[in-house]
């Protein structure tokens, strides 16, 4: 039996990795500065050995590979044992190419800046309902599936394709191990400022990503993106453009927000104005299904089980999830950081939720977010918003004070402007007491942040329990 560690193994991306390489029989163990759920209920409930922290012990002589995440520096105990073993050491993105990818037949590739998770979901989910039976692994569980990954008996992958570095040994970013034959790109935008500094490094990844499809390959692209426009001339395949802009070989005519999420014809290459529905809200998503569609097509799938996969789509765990009710208010849990996220899911939200007071909540977690790098953008942002409230900077007493993203100007900026009245907070505990003051009204909250938002998800959703349990006492009494 092989044996396997993999150093950071609480991402989702690794805990995906992890689960798909016991499933191939290989011993599997881990470690992470944290093991947290779910990723370590997840691992735990596969049977892999999980240890918190790390410790140079660990490293075996008898492991057969070592998974570096992209979370382990180069001083990182556990990596550094591991060279000096002369173990073989592959990052994520490697171990998938050479234990999974290189045996598939099509690997179909969503990267963007925006909407790649929702969008690589509704691509799996479409091939699954059309009897494709795929393997995929994205970043974000998929609620058909009630996984991120599967190991499918089809010959098709689905990959979410991701810009940040693969390890700090290998830092191009990940996609381009992936080696797409199919290639979705949704839009290129300025994000991890951490990694990239400025537009151009990271056009030079997509660039890279797009010269090296192969000749009998296909590259579907967003067409309202005016930097992805400009390097389409580059592929060296077959191109196919959608979205709003006139001259798209797939043009989006109209959207309709209905009861299940939107509709929306289009026209194609062929003249044609065919309607379709989507399961999931807004616009943005309208976008999405399109681009899904457009691949589905081009591997040979009709478009009435197409639509039929789109009609059943329950979509993406964070993204637009409903995670509880208390009286008339929603609460929704979004992952929008970046401020062209933050609009479209606002704008999508207010379109299908018309009658609702629209409540945003914002954490900026984010490297990108936590900076002032999107300072006038975010004032913008939330437009849609009837309310806002603004969380403390994550980790703020890290962050150089002049670079740093101030919230309060910010939130007098948004009211100044008109669009809302907003709010900064100065501790996330406060904004549970604000939300709780306000429970029952007639409103549609979306919590939006990268990560637990200081408990402030798993908080709602016991206050929502809470309320739900007296209701039915209330009933049944």
């Amino acid at each position: 039996m092989k044996k396997v560690h993999l150093i950071g193994i609480c991402g989702t991306a690794m805990a995906a990795l992890a689960s798909m390489l016991k499933s191939r029989g290989w011993k599997v163990s881990g470690s992470d500065a944290a093991a947290y759920p779910p990723m370590s209920d997840l691992l735990r409930g596969h049977g892999i050995d999980l240890q918190t922290g790390y410790a140079a012990d660990r490293i075996d002589a008898d492991l057969d590979l070592v998974v570096v995440g992209n979370v382990a520096a180069r001083s990182n105990v556990e990596a550094v044992r591991a060279v000096e073993l002369g173990l073989c050491c592959r990052s994520l993105p490697e171990t998938l190419w050479y234990e999974f990818l290189v045996e598939m037949e099509c690997r179909l590739v969503v990267a963007g800046t925006h909407g790649k998770t929702t969008t690589a979901s509704m691509l799996a989910w479409s091939l699954e309902s059309c009897g494709a039976q795929p393997s995929f692994m994205i970043g974000g569980e998929l609620l058909n599936f009630s996984a991120n990954c599967r190991l499918g008996s089809g010959t098709a992958f689905v990959l979410e394709g991701d810009e940040y570095n693969s390890a700090y040994f290998d830092r191009h970013a990940k996609f381009h191990h992936y080696r797409p034959t199919h290639l979705i790109i949704t839009g290129i935008e300025m994000d991890h400022i951490d990694l990239f500094s400025g537009i151009d490094a990271i056009v030079a990844e997509f660039r890279q990503l797009i010269k090296a499809l192969p000749t009998d390959g296909l590259l579907i692209a967003a067409a309202d993106c005016s930097v992805l426009r400009e390097l389409l001339p580059e592929a060296p395949c077959r191109v196919l453009t959608y979205g709003w802009a006139d001259d798209a070989d797939y043009h989006l005519l109209n959207f309709h927000a209905s009861a299940t999420g939107g509709r929306f014809d289009f026209r194609s290459p062929e003249g044609v104005k065919p309607f379709l529905e989507v399961a999931a809200v807004g616009r943005h998503n309208a976008e999405n299904a399109l681009a899904v569609g457009i691949l589905m097509q081009e591997l040979g799938f009709l478009q009435t089980a197409i639509a039929k996969g789109f009609k059943s789509f329950n979509g993406v765990k964070r993204r637009q999830e409903i995670i509880g009710r208390c009286g008339d208010t929603i609460y929704v849990s979004d992952f929008a950081h970046h401020p062209t996220a933050i609009r479209r899911t606002l704008d999508g939200l207010r379109e299908h939720y018309a009658e609702y007071h629209l409540v945003a909540v914002f954490e900026p977690r984010t490297a990108t977010s936590r900076c002032n790098l999107f300072q006038k953008e975010l004032e913008a942002a939330f437009a849609a918003a009837d309310e806002v409230l603004l969380a403390p900077v994550y980790g703020a007493k890290n962050l150089n004070k002049l670079e740093i993203l101030d919230t309060e100007q910010l939130a007098l900026a948004i009211s100044n402007h008109g669009q809302a009245p907003a709010r900064a907070f100065q501790l996330a505990k406060d904004i549970l007491e604000n939300l709780k003051e306000r429970a029952g009204r007639k409103e549609l909250v979306v919590l939006m942040s990268t990560g637990d938002f200081n408990g402030l998800y798993s908080s709602v959703v016991d206050m929502c329990a809470v309320v739900s349990k007296v209701e039915a006492a209330y009933k049944l009494g």
